[in-house]
């Protein structure tokens, strides 16, 4: 593979895996030990601040120490000169991960039609890791599709913690993803963290299954999240955007029930991994992924 350029002398960048408004992704090989590695490299905003937000740094620093096989593994950070080819060279703050060699879930979804006995065992293995960082007093506060990656096995690893925080339960910023979002925030209510990434670990669900989601947003103009918001059960699932598909019933409740309007209805991970709908995966294997 091509170098892209390199990293403060350090590292050759061989490809951009991802992008968002505030980070890039890539991956890069060390030229000394040829190992290879996912490097985050931090957007310069308005103010020409190329720095990570003191938030994602105090989480990475817990998770350092704490090694779950579905959490991308935050090695260190540094500061140096990247210098793409054909682009000027310019001062950047990073960050270094664990590698991993295979594509985000969102592209690898919409190469792959899952059925819902593959889709538990991926989401048993996303449920571990999330489990893990609430388990530490994180919440992450953007689970979606692109930010969960898939190593050489396929197994899913959470990253982009850059809107995570610690002890998250009164909270009243607006970040995140629009689709993914609590109602809490359309209603400019304090959320709970914790509840908000159960709410948000349900819509990856239904797009892990569907390669939809299950709703635009849950804002009140939200047509099918408000037949669920006012327990219109049977009209969404046979209007609502998968109405000619067959789905589990087991599945339908376990989605209902982490998309709930009060937050208090939410399941906590241990009630969804104890749902019916996740009790088949216990015989799955890696090879059910990747054949």
């Amino acid at each position: 593979m091509a170098n892209l350029g390199i990293l403060d002398n350090q590292y050759n960048i061989l490809e951009k895996k991802l992008t968002d408004g505030y980070n890039d992704f890539y991956s890069a090989q060390h030229n000394q030990t040829h190992v290879n590695y996912l490097i985050t490299i931090r957007k310069p905003d308005n103010n020409a601040n190329n720095n990570f937000p003191a938030n994602e740094l105090n989480v990475l620093q817990i998770l350092h120490n704490i090694n779950n096989p579905y959490i991308l593994h935050y090695i260190g950070n540094g500061n140096g000169i990247l210098a793409l080819n054909n682009k000027p060279p310019r001062n950047v703050n990073y960050l270094i991960f664990e590698y991993a060699s295979k594509f985000c879930l969102f592209d690898y979804i919409f190469v792959e039609k899952l059925t819902e006995r593959q889709a538990k065992l991926l989401f048993k293995k996303i449920l571990n890791g999330v489990q893990t960082i609430h388990n530490n007093n994180i919440c992450h506060r953007n689970i979606k599709l692109e930010n969960i990656i898939l190593d050489e096995n396929y197994n899913p690893k959470i990253f982009n913690f850059y809107f995570s925080t610690i002890n998250a339960h009164n909270l009243n910023d607006y970040v995140g993803s629009r689709s993914y979002s609590v109602p809490e925030i359309f209603q400019n209510h304090p959320y709970d963290g914790y509840k908000a990434d159960i709410f948000s670990l349900g819509q990856l669900l239904f797009n892990i299954v569907n390669k939809i989601n299950g709703f635009k947003s849950s804002s009140n103009n939200d047509h099918y999240y408000s037949l669920i918001r006012n327990n219109h059960l049977n009209a969404y699932w046979n209007t609502g955007p998968l109405h000619n598909i067959n789905l589990s019933n087991e599945f339908k409740n376990l989605f209902v029930r982490m998309v709930a309007y009060d937050p208090l209805q939410r399941p906590t991970i241990n009630e969804i991994l104890n749902d019916p709908w996740m009790q088949e995966p216990n015989n799955l294997n890696n090879n059910e992924l990747n054949a």
